[in-house]
């Protein structure tokens, strides 16, 4: 990972200086090119691949991933040649990835971790309708709704080979943070994870729900 982070770096140049990517391809990568609906916990943009981060004045750029058993992370600060990469197998990676990159990034970089979001003191009760519904990929079906006491929900229900490795549906509460986004009351390794609703399928209802990836609605 630390490698490939060198390739940008150098703006395309290999460890001996051999040219692997134009430096024109390289630029543009980490150029804007479209803007994240979900700037709680990713970034606030993407270039080619590259999330993109703008954070106590400086621009960054990174990824991050994770499947089974396992979460990555890397974040690169072109203008101070810094890049850090965190590898996981287990545990709770979200949490060391604060406190790790909070503390590496301020010491060789000069730059502050923002906060990850956190549930508001006192959650507002909004009318979900335009967020109700189901929401389909080929992994999982999320599906929202709202009860009588305004409380609103998010079930997943796993398919294909994840529900054979995660099991069951699961519901929980989704709380109301700003606009178009809520949070995940419980946390989860250390994240409420954002929920972010995207778009409008005609009807004044939200096309998609962000949560990362972005899963559309279905009928």
């Amino acid at each position: 990972m630390l490698a490939f982070a060198r390739l940008h770096l150098t703006g395309g140049l290999g460890p001996d200086g051999a040219r692997l990517l134009s430096e024109e391809s390289a630029a543009a990568m980490a150029d804007h090119q479209a803007d994240l609906p979900d700037k709680c916990s990713l970034g606030d943009s993407w270039g080619l691949g590259w999330i993109r981060f703008g954070w106590d004045g400086q621009r960054l750029y990174g990824h991050d991933g994770n499947t089974i058993g396992q979460a990555a992370f890397l974040r690169v600060v072109p203008d101070q040649g810094v890049a850090i990469a965190l590898l996981t197998n287990g545990g709770d990676p979200i949490s060391l990835y604060v406190k790790l990159f909070s503390h590496l990034l301020r010491e060789l970089a000069g730059v502050e971790l923002p906060p990850m979001p956190t549930l508001p003191a006192q959650p507002v009760r909004v009318d979900a309708g335009r967020y109700v519904g189901t929401y389909s990929s080929e992994v999982a079906d999320q599906v929202v709704t709202q009860d009588a006491d305004g409380r609103v929900w998010v079930e997943q229900t796993p398919k294909g080979a994840l529900a054979e490795l995660v099991g069951a549906a699961e519901r929980k509460e989704l709380v109301y943070l700003e606009g178009d986004t809520f949070l995940l009351a419980e946390a989860r390794f250390g994240l409420h994870m954002p929920h972010v609703f995207v778009g409008d399928d005609g009807s004044g209802r939200a096309l998609y729900l962000h949560t990362g990836r972005a899963t559309r609605r279905v009928p």
